[in-house]
């Protein structure tokens, strides 16, 4: 074993010395590596070491801070070192930079790596890059060492107040006590803390539903707009031909042709006024549902299809302005004994991440299918969006993530969606996409929920 030292670093109040274990079979490539570590601005203690067992027998009496280990070594190459050094508790931790000129291939390598190698670096060595490599590694060390050192001084601290808490016996089980009493005080903080915490989620979860069901509400309303736009519009021209016509009987001008005529307007006013008054109570009714199951969270027997198609109607203005295509495959008479209100809010949230975060405005095509398999209802919602990348979708039903933050989203409404599944109806949800090739996300949910 040679040992060589280089210039120290400064640290504080002193010095930490870091020592690197240099192996090879070869003195002159020992020479190089020691010279090319020359002058290099840490505290180093060069120790050399001439084959794999002597590296074997210096890392068991010495702590290093890395191993400079050349693979092609007879009697014991540097795998089978690298293997054995691993093999020891001791040295389980040494970091392994493997040397070598002939095994720069990747499969080589990756031996090397399954064995514990930390790096490679390749024959000629580069100056720039062994000084890069070790400097990393010796930092590490020196921190560590310095760690130690300080939790050493604290350490001896502790034993000093412990022989003087010793002293005084009396002190020392009134500070146990006295401890005994923080720690409960603490635990009853923390767990009302906890409960306030779980409470100001349930309200901010509570205030998502209600900001969704406040956007169907505005939806809703300017659904309405037209058909009581066009009943207002009927209903005035109405009045004036009915007008018309009375002063036209009032005169004793009536002909058949008059009458004909007149008739004519009042059926085609009365059709249009009697569609009219079907659309809007067709969305009043399709709302009512809507707002009457996710405020009540009442439980009843639904008919999916319908229950679908009443969502979509609430949010038909909002499906419109983002140029958004639905299409429903869900057989009639596919019953649920369960919570309509929490199915709803799940499409709801769902149409609404697709609509902000898969279509990004560009419009797109949304299909839900349904059927049913035993006592199972599979309910598959599926768009052509943007899809998610595979590394995000384990993020996805995270409360608070969003792709949007400081846009407009809260990254609760995926959170939502998994909640209301597995806890209100009591099923299974999972997701799969791909990028640019849309999302689709299957509900598994018993036909009837459990008690």
């Amino acid at each position: 074993m040679c040992s060589a030292a280089v210039p120290a670093l400064a640290d504080g109040g002193g010095t930490i010395t870091v020592p690197v274990l240099l192996v090879d079979d070869r003195r002159e490539n020992l020479a190089a590596l020691a010279a090319l570590l020359d002058d290099f601005g840490l505290a180093l203690e060069l120790v050399s070491a001439e084959s794999g067992n002597e590296a074997l027998r210096l890392s068991l009496r010495h702590e290093f801070a890395l191993v400079l280990l050349d693979v092609q070594m007879p009697d014991m190459d540097g795998l089978e070192t690298a293997a054995l050094l691993r093999a020891n508790p001791k040295t389980r931790q040494l970091p392994i930079v493997f040397v070598t000129a002939g095994m720069a291939e990747p499969p080589h390598q990756f031996a090397g790596y399954e064995l514990g190698a930390v790096d490679y670096l390749i024959k000629p060595i580069e100056p720039l890059v062994l000084r890069s490599k070790v400097t990393v590694f010796c930092e590490l060390y020196r921190h560590r060492r310095h760690q130690e050192a300080l939790v050493a001084e604290r350490t001896a601290e502790l034993s000093a107040l412990a022989r003087e808490l010793g002293e005084e016996v009396r002190a020392r089980r009134a500070a146990e006590q006295t401890l005994r009493q923080l720690n409960d005080e603490l635990e009853q903080r923390i767990d009302a803390r906890t409960r306030d915490l779980r409470r100001a989620m349930e309200q901010i979860v509570e205030s998502e539903k209600l900001a969704s069901l406040g956007g169907i509400v505005a939806g809703v309303a300017h659904e309405l707009n037209t058909p009581l736009g066009n009943i207002m519009l009927v209903a005035t021209a109405l009045d004036e031909r009915f007008g018309a016509f009375a002063q036209t009987v009032q005169a004793g001008q009536l002909t058949r042709t008059v009458l004909a005529n007149a008739v004519a307007d009042f059926r085609e006013a009365s059709a249009l006024l009697l569609r009219s008054a079907m659309r809007a109570s067709e969305l009043i009714q399709s709302f009512k549902a809507v707002a009457v199951d996710q405020t009540s969270a009442r439980r009843r027997e639904f008919d999916v299809r319908a229950t679908v198609n009443d969502i979509l109607n609430s949010l038909g203005t909002s499906l419109r302005h983002a140029q958004v295509r639905t299409v429903v495959r869900i057989p009639d008479g596919l019953r649920m004994d369960s919570y309509p209100g929490a199915l709803e809010q799940i499409l709801s949230n769902l149409i609404s991440n697709s609509i902000v975060h898969g279509f990004d405005g560009k419009g797109g095509e949304i299909v839900i299918d349904g059927c049913q398999r035993g006592d199972k209802v599979e309910l598959e919602y599926s768009d052509n969006g943007v899809g998610i990348a595979p590394e995000l979708q384990h993020k996805v039903f995270e409360p608070f993530y969003t792709t949007r933050l400081g846009q407009g989203g809260s990254g609760l409404g995926m959170f939502i969606v998994h909640n209301l599944t597995h806890g209100t109806l009591k099923g299974e949800i999972r997701i799969r996409s791909a990028v640019g090739a849309g999302m689709a996300v299957t509900l598994t949910l018993p036909a009837v929920a459990p008690a």
